[in-house]
């Protein structure tokens, strides 16, 4: 992150008027033109964070000067300049009299002026616009924290009734009247969860919502170019249908050196589609085509939520029901890939969720696996590589072939149920621990630590996909060893749950706590941390760990991530946690007795190594 130079202005852009002046952080020095003989700090092309202060809760928030979004927590990554200093109480005369600034997105400028004299910045007060002064303000983020806080405690409230007067501002449709009808039949309707039955909106009028959701966004996004985000003004209702015809220029203002890209995505989804032919030099593999265009959203992200907005748009009122079913299908792949945008992210789970009853050509099954790997790939972010031929194909048959790859271990024994019925544990752990051991793994150093060849790696997960559970063709440990903790970690849920994390940090090298921890985990979890412990320890032996050179304390490092994961988003908690969670580990790896536990657990361990 960079940081302000002592002493340097910075230039001030008013979101709204596009007014600039230029202010000092440190002093608070306000003026028209830049002083002389100053330091400039160069602006950031991408936006910058300014820090402002919150007198209602004497907090710091941040506003991004690009995006207009307005943050609690300090951003960890762009340029932060704070303004606390001229926010609310700095007060100077003009050489010249500015616009009147109205309110942007997400923050406010009020600016009132007559004077011609010299900047002026007085000690202190917060002095109202007369004689010839001008205030700058910044009005804080509307949600407090005490709301943001309960709404992410206890959810969504219940609702208190249905304002038909104000669903019928929003409505994009349809008129008041309409409304009005509805009224005479209202109802309480419910919907039954996991958690119990809980009260929702009508489904009509959810609907309706979640339509004006996404074409707020689109009005606020794909406006006009001087706006900052569209390039040209198109009713909205029009560009967000399908065409059969391409793309003269791009949805979404892009970098000029990508703009060519863009249009050539959008007829690569129209192929991948069916709604193009392939042309003179379109690839004939529609697997190579996803291929091409998953690789240009993992090397642009500006071309993310393009690449999205683009398929969303072709599946919108599409005559084409095979049409619709391939779109989907792409997004199986491509909710596998990368995320859209913080900013788009809401909308695009909102257009998914709205299509999770259409049962016809089985819309319902393949929009709940894509909005369920969305959320996923929103919370871990991006590949780093794009997905090879083969694994393009298993997510495009994903949601009908479920995987034993990032799910729950609920899930994965459920899915092994009708095949294993007797088997306790999910079959791909025994099977990936004694490829290890027949592949001489504790022979082999750096065991667990040295990655296998990705390629190989691939290929296991697929024949694994594929229920072909054998290694035929690989001859290193440390593919499999690879492809087992790329299990553990990619399970949808933490091995151990996080509402026991805090115990494991708070007692992580105490014996008898750590091992009454594990005692108390969920049954499949539980046999899951004994069996793989079991495992693990056969590499603590000294004989083994004098030519591994992985011995228990390397093994607690490589592991930890994969048994325990924080819950905290704050980057300090995460770093300082590292270590409780390796000492964790490291304690069942010295103490802990699988088979004084589960005594039916199987076991793979031979006694003699």
């Amino acid at each position: 992150m960079s940081t302000i130079l002592a002493n340097a202005w910075v230039e001030i852009t008013d979101p709204h008027t596009n007014d600039i002046f230029y202010a000092n952080p440190q002093t608070g020095e306000c003026a028209w033109e830049k002083p002389s003989n100053s330091i400039l700090h160069q602006k950031d092309p991408t936006g910058e964070w300014w820090e402002l202060w919150d007198d209602n809760h004497q907090l710091p928030y941040y506003y991004h000067t690009i995006s207009g979004q307005t943050e609690w927590a300090r951003p960890n990554s762009g340029t932060i300049i704070p303004l606390t200093k001229i926010q609310d109480n700095e007060v100077f005369s003009l050489k010249r009299k500015p616009k009147i600034s109205q309110t942007s997105i997400d923050s406010t400028m009020t600016v009132s002026t007559t004077s011609t004299s010299r900047p002026k910045t007085p000690n202190s007060g917060n002095t109202s616009s007369n004689g010839g002064n001008h205030l700058f303000k910044i009005m804080t983020p509307k949600k407090s924290i005490e709301v943001a806080e309960r709404a992410r405690k206890t959810g969504i409230s219940n609702p208190i009734g249905i304002n038909y007067d104000a669903a019928a501002a929003m409505r994009p449709t349809g008129t008041y009247n309409d409304l009005e009808k509805k009224k005479s039949d209202h109802k309480i309707h419910t919907r039954k969860l996991s958690t119990g039955e809980v009260m929702t909106l009508p489904v009509e009028l959810q609907q309706d919502i979640n339509k004006f959701r996404i074409d707020g966004f689109a009005r606020k996004y794909f406006n006009t170019h001087k706006k900052g985000i569209f390039r040209r003004k198109v009713p909205v209702e029009k560009m967000l249908k399908f065409q059969k015809d391409g793309l003269k220029q791009p949805l979404m203002v892009l970098n000029p050196n990508i703009q060519k890209d863009a249009i050539k995505c959008f007829k690569t989804i129209q192929r991948i589609m069916g709604d193009r032919s392939k042309g003179r030099n379109g690839s004939s593999n529609i697997l190579e085509s996803i291929q091409w265009l998953l690789d240009c959203g993992i090397l642009h992200g500006e071309l993310r939520d393009e690449i999205y907005v683009q398929i969303c748009k072709q599946l919108n009122d599409n005559p084409n029901k095979e049409s619709i079913r391939k779109g989907w299908e792409l997004l199986s792949v491509v909710t596998v890939t990368f995320p859209p945008s913080k900013n788009f992210e809401a909308y695009l789970l909102n257009f998914i969720s709205d299509n999770f009853n259409v049962r016809e050509n089985q819309i319902d099954v393949l929009s709940k696996h894509v909005h369920s790997r969305l959320v996923r790939i929103c919370k871990r972010g991006p590949r780093g590589k794009v997905l090879t031929l083969g694994e393009i194909e298993r997510a495009w048959e994903a949601p009908f072939h479920p995987s034993v790859f990032g799910e729950t271990l609920d899930f994965v024994m459920k899915l092994q149920s009708q095949s294993y019925p007797n088997l306790k544990l999910p079959r791909i752990l025994p099977f990936l621990a004694k490829s290890i051991l027949e592949l001489n793994g504790q022979a082999s150093e750096g065991i667990f630590r040295v990655p296998g060849d990705a390629d190989y790696v691939t290929e296991l997960k697929l024949r694994i996909e594929k229920n072909r559970f054998d290694i035929s063709g690989i001859t290193d440990a440390n593919v499999p060893s690879s492809l087992f903790k790329f299990w553990l970690r990619d399970l949808a849920d933490p091995l151990i749950p996080s509402e026991f994390y805090d115990q494991c940090i708070k007692n992580c090298d105490d014996t008898n706590l750590s091992i009454e921890i594990v005692k108390k985990l969920p049954e499949i979890n539980r046999r899951v941390v004994l069996f793989v412990i079991d495992f693990l320890q056969i590499f603590t032996k000294p004989l083994i760990t004098h030519v591994t050179k992985m011995n228990v304390n390397n093994i607690a490092m490589v592991f930890a991530p994969n048994f325990l994961r924080c819950p905290s988003d704050n980057l300090a908690v995460i770093f300082e946690n590292t270590k409780y969670e390796q000492t964790y580990v490291k304690t069942l790896l010295l103490n802990l007795r699988s088979r004084e536990i589960e005594s039916d657990l199987e076991y793979i361990v031979n006694d003699d190594l």
